[in-house]
C-alpha cells in the first residue's frame, strides 16, 4: 500500500509484487541429473505459470554434458534488489537477459580451471554461442545448482541477434566472487560490441555491477553496491548506488535499513527503506522469512511517496 501525493485522483493505492517457484533437482540414475523449475508472478488479472528451467545432464567426473532451456544474462545473484525487491519484480538477470535453449559441454582442465562451451539460441536472439573459462574445479560448479559456485569466469558470448538492435553482438564478460575472513566482494562486468549493420552504427555498450559485503562474526553487517550501464538508446546511462546495514535482534529477527539512489540520464531517484523480517527457525525452511517494511522515495524535485509493505519469502527443502 502506498501514498503518492503526485498521483492525482489515486493518491492512495494498492500494489503487489510476488513470485512463486516450484521445482525439482537431483541425481536420478547413475550420473544423470535433472533440474526443472516453474514460476508464477503477479499479472494484471490472473497468474501465469511458466517453465523457467529444464535441464538434463550427464556427469562423468571430468566431463559434463547438458541439454535444456534456462534464463541467461549478466548481473545475477546480487543483493541490491532483494530487501525486498526495489524494482520490477525479481530480476535475477539485469543485462542482455535471454532465454537460452542449448547444448553444453564442460571439462575440467585441472583442479582450478574448467572450460565450458555452449551452442543454442531462441527465436529472438537466433543462433548463440558461449565460451567460458571458469577459475575453479568442475566439481565446484554443480550443474544442477543453477547458481554457479565459481570463484570467477571469463566468457565470450556471440549472438546473431542483439536483444534491442536485432543485429549481431559480441559480449565479453568477467565475473569474480572472492570471500575473505571478514568480507566478500562480487563483480560482474560485460562489454557488448555491435558492428555496423544496415541502419545500426558501430558502437559499444557497458555494464558493471559490484558489491562489497562485510562478514563480521557479530553484527551489524554493512554492505555497499553499485551498478553502471551505458547504452545507445533510452535510458542512455543509468547508475545505482546502495548502502545497507543488517542488524540481528536476537536469534530470529533482522533489521535492515538501506538507502538506494538511482540516476537515470542525470535525473535522481532516492529510496530510503526500513525493513524488519522474522526468520523461520524450522531447518526445512532455511532462508525463509516474513517481513514488514516502510519505504520513502522521491524522484527529482517531486513530492515523496510513502510505501508500507509485507514481504513474504518462503523456501522449502525437505531432508530426504
Amino acid at each position: 500500500m502506498y501514498y503518492d501525493p503526485v498521483q492525482s485522483g489515486k493518491e492512495l493505492s494498492w500494489d503487489e509484487a510476488y513470485r512463486a517457484e516450484f521445482g525439482i533437482r537431483g541425481k536420478f540414475y547413475d550420473d544423470v541429473f535433472l533440474a526443472m523449475e516453474t514460476e508464477t508472478e503477479q499479472f494484471f488479472d490472473e497468474p501465469i505459470l511458466r517453465l523457467k528451467t529444464l535441464i538434463i545432464g550427464y556427469d562423468t567426473g571430468k566431463l559434463f554434458w547438458q541439454a535444456g532451456t534456462y534464463p541467461r544474462g549478466y548481473g545475477a545473484h546480487f543483493g541490491l534488489d532483494r530487501n525486498p525487491i526495489l524494482e520490477r519484480g525479481s530480476e535475477p538477470y539485469r543485462y542482455q537477459s535471454m532465454r537460452m535453449n542449448s547444448l553444453q559441454a564442460q571439462v575440467s582442465l585441472n583442479n582450478e580451471l574448467s572450460l565450458r562451451a555452449e551452442v543454442g539460441g531462441n527465436k529472438h536472439n537466433q543462433a548463440t554461442a558461449l565460451l567460458s573459462l571458469g577459475f575453479c574445479s568442475i566439481k565446484s560448479i554443480h550443474p544442477m545448482s543453477l547458481v554457479p559456485q565459481t570463484r570467477g569466469s571469463l566468457s565470450q558470448d556471440f549472438r546473431t541477434m542483439d536483444n534491442h538492435w536485432r543485429t549481431p553482438v559480441s559480449i565479453t564478460a568477467l565475473n569474480l566472487t572472492r570471500h575473505f575472513p571478514s568480507a566478500s566482494i562480487k563483480l560482474e562486468t560485460a562489454l557488448a560490441l555491435l558492428p555496423k549493420w544496415e541502419a545500426t552504427e558501430a558502437h559499444h555498450e557497458l555494464f558493471v555491477m559490484t558489491e562489497l559485503m562485510a562478514r563480521p562474526k557479530g553484527f551489524p553487517a554493512p554492505a555497499i553496491g553499485a551498478v553502471y550501464q551505458k547504452q545507445n538508446y533510452a535510458p542512455y546511462e543509468t547508475q545505482q548506488y546502495q548502502l545497507r546495514l543488517q542488524q540481528k535482534l536476537g536469534d530470529y529477527i533482522s533489521l535492515i535499513p538501506l538507502t538506494n539512489l538511482h540516476i537515470i540520464d542525470g535525473e535522481s531517484m532516492w529510496q530510503h527503506r526500513l525493513f524488519t523480517k522474522y526468520h523461520l527457525a524450522n531447518p526445512d525452511f532455511y532462508g525463509s522469512s516474513i517481513g514488514l517494511y516502510y519505504d520513502y522515495s522521491y524522484f527529482g524535485s517531486d513530492q515523496g511517496r510513502h510505501t508500507f509493505g509485507l514481504a513474504l519469502d518462503f523456501e522449502f527443502e525437505p531432508n530426504i
